[in-house]
């Protein structure tokens, strides 16, 4: 099957290598090329192309794209932006400065398929981790609360946390509901421990 792929994509330079690298593709007979938001939203009423290639700096214009596979490309990771490429089904969050081969795989991702760039996942690990309880408050939280949810975002198991308060594990499961419903928490009574 040919592809007919289109580039949003503010800056020059970036353009013009994903524009070499999708061209030397087999299977893709055609490259189109938008910078501006506004390019794209008239590109999109007269066209309609086989792959987009999105920087996430023209994310905006994401609803319109509902129906056409796209990829999302980040200069800067965004946790937020990262969230709604998710939510709209793009096939795929990628830095920038993906490979060839990073982005040609992506142009055959299947429906249903989100591909993240192997080096974004520590970074998106971090921001998982530290962000795993964003809807507490933390001024309603006991100061112990606060020693738990802090040992939580470092990512440490139940059974660590309570040897390291000198705590029993039933103790610390009593302050983990407490912190449940404090705030809008999932999932928290599953901290797994070292057995699980």
């Amino acid at each position: 099957m040919k592809s007919v792929v289109l580039i949003a994509e503010p800056q020059d330079v970036l353009r013009t290598g994903l524009k070499s690298i999708f061209l030397d593709d087999a299977y893709v007979t055609e490259v189109h090329e938008v910078t501006t938001e506004r390019e794209l939203q008239l590109y999109l009423l007269r066209a309609q192309p086989t792959f987009i290639v999105l920087n996430q700096v023209l994310i905006a214009a994401i609803a319109q794209l509902q129906t056409l596979p796209f990829l999302v490309l980040a200069e800067e990771p965004d946790i937020a932006q990262l969230q709604v490429a998710y939510k709209y089904a793009a096939r795929g969050y990628l830095s920038v400065n993906a490979s060839a081969e990073l982005l040609r795989s992506a142009l055959r991702s299947t429906e249903h398929s989100f591909l993240i760039e192997p080096t974004l996942v520590p970074w998106l690990m971090g921001a998982l981790f530290h962000n795993i309880h964003p809807h507490i408050k933390e001024d309603t939280l006991t100061p112990r609360e606060k020693e738990i949810i802090d040992m939580l975002r470092e990512g440490l198991d139940r059974s660590v946390i309570a040897d390291q308060l000198g705590i029993a594990e039933a103790t610390l499961k009593v302050h983990l509901k407490n912190i449940t419903k404090k705030g809008n928490v999932r999932g928290i009574k599953h901290i797994p421990t070292a057995q699980e």
